[in-house]
């Protein structure tokens, strides 16, 4: 297999190096009692290289440690005797990121705008950030050493860029000259019992059709080793310039598509007890069609990649909906912010809200004019869209709620705005929701005030999107 992968800062290496960065040391820790210091780089742990925090983890599980630290031009031992469930009591600073290799035909941060901030343009293909985060990886850059780590460590599961299991097609797919073969490699990790998640970005004309059912079909053989397989639609913007044509996915497509896989999922659920292969929310609300019902998704395994997204935001507010009639709250009004694709869901939601006797709820449909009206969910808006569209559109409120997926945990815009900024414009008070809506509505009944504030904290932990992922 070759070795392609490239890390942050550093120039093209085989691998992750060795040395992971103390950032802090807890007081009254184990780090602090045998002189570890802030700024000490972990280089081994028992004679293992440490590269990253998973290292890290995997080898101080022990009651003895040697501790090899580079601090400055020297070089510390430190021996510790602990419980094997002891951590060192230190903070580890981030790992270097292993770039992606590939050039895929549909990849979103091709098409986007510059002069952005740079993380949006950052392409990953970290297999760590897989088991870590649920981050999607195409395993084209890993060394055979890198293989061997994920089976020794267990690092499971693997979520796994697929797109196609025709080698001439994924090869393409993922902009390569030459064939790239994914069967091996996931051979390979389900001889040794490793999880696998497959996904398909689906580009209209490549790679549907039949060569989404040889694909799904495929990735069957290796059930339950592969647990599950997420379609999910390709998303081009305005600022495609110099790449492959590509046909977005229309509501004909979407129709087709879920038509052939509901067959395919009567078979597979009769084989297997579930339906393994799922469409991402975007192709019902595309199509028009009603979302499948909880049970479809046989436990949502790929949530966080957008599918079952909407039907779990949808029960959770019918379970919460009916306990706020029971609040007794004076008047209050509530505009919520969406997409085009979120007002197919959000202005039902609105109208149960307005049978509220205290409760007034509004709906601001928002078009995506900064990466075109293409894009059509929420978390690709803009503070600029969003803006101009509350200006146009914003009726007289109490306060105005914007969905929770559109701000980065450092609490920004795509292009660097904040919701204290949409407030001074608007003159109103601007609320970041949650992922619960009946509960966002009884906080706003019961005055959330603080100033330029959230609902939700947007440093807490995404319940969908991993924090990498919304950078």
């Amino acid at each position: 297999m070759k070795k392609s992968a490239q890390i942050e800062g550093l120039p093209q290496v085989d691998e992750a190096v060795a040395g992971l960065g103390v950032e802090a040391v807890v007081s009254g820790g184990i780090g602090e009692a045998v002189g570890i210091r802030a700024g000490d780089v972990i280089e081994a742990i028992n004679g293992e290289s440490v590269r990253d925090p998973i290292d890290y983890r995997f080898h101080v599980a022990e009651e003895a440690v040697e501790v090899v630290l580079r601090r400055g031009k020297d070089v510390i031992v430190v021996d510790i005797e602990k419980d094997t469930d002891d951590d060192l009591g230190v903070t580890l600073a981030e790992m270097p990121i292993i770039k992606c290799n590939n050039k895929c035909v549909f990849c979103f941060l091709h098409q986007m705008p510059r002069k952005m901030r740079k993380t949006l343009y950052y392409q990953d293909d970290d297999y760590r950030l897989s088991f870590l985060h649920g981050a999607y990886v195409t395993l084209t850059n890993l060394s055979e050493a890198e293989f061997q780590r994920i089976v020794e460590q267990r690092l499971s599961p693997m979520y796994i860029s697929v797109h196609a299991t025709d080698p001439d097609l994924r090869g393409a797919l993922l902009g390569r000259s030459e064939p790239v073969d994914v069967m091996e490699r996931i051979d390979y990790l389900a001889r040794h019992n490793i999880q696998m998640h497959a996904q398909v970005v689906l580009c209209p004309g490549v790679n549907d059709g039949q060569h989404l059912k040889r694909t799904v079909f495929d990735l069957a053989q290796w059930y339950p080793s592969v647990a599950s397989v997420g379609i999910v639609p390709l998303g081009l913007t305005r600022y495609r310039q110099n790449l492959p044509r590509l046909d977005p996915v229309t509501p004909e497509v979407a129709r087709t598509c879920l038509d052939h896989a509901a067959a395919w999922q009567r078979q597979l659920h009769r084989r297997f007890g579930v339906n393994f292969v799922y469409f991402g929310d975007e192709f019902y609300l595309m199509a028009g069609r009603r979302l499948p019902e909880a049970a479809h998704y046989d436990g949502f395994p790929l949530v966080e990649n957008g599918v079952g997204m909407v039907r779990r935001f949808s029960d959770c507010f019918e379970a919460g909906v009916s306990g706020l009639e029971s609040l007794n709250c004076r008047p209050v009004s509530m505009t919520m912010v969406t997409s085009v694709l979120g007002a197919g869901f959000i202005r039902p939601m609105a109208a149960r809200l307005n049978r509220i006797p205290w409760m007034t709820a509004h709906v601001v449909e928002v078009k995506n004019r900064f990466l075109g009206e293409g894009i059509t969910v929420s978390g690709l808006l803009t503070g600029q869209d969003m803006l101009h569209a509350l200006e146009t559109q914003l009726q007289e409120t109490d306060v105005v709620i914007l969905p929770p997926n559109c701000v980065s945990h450092h609490g920004l815009f795509l292009d660097d705005l904040t919701p204290n900024d949409l407030e001074l414009a608007l003159k109103r008070r601007v609320r970041i929701g949650t992922y619960d809506l009946a509960e966002t509505a009884a906080r706003v009944a019961r005055g959330d005030t603080s100033p330029s504030g959230t609902v939700h904290d947007p440093a807490a932990p995404h319940p969908y999107i991993m924090s990498h992922q919304v950078a």
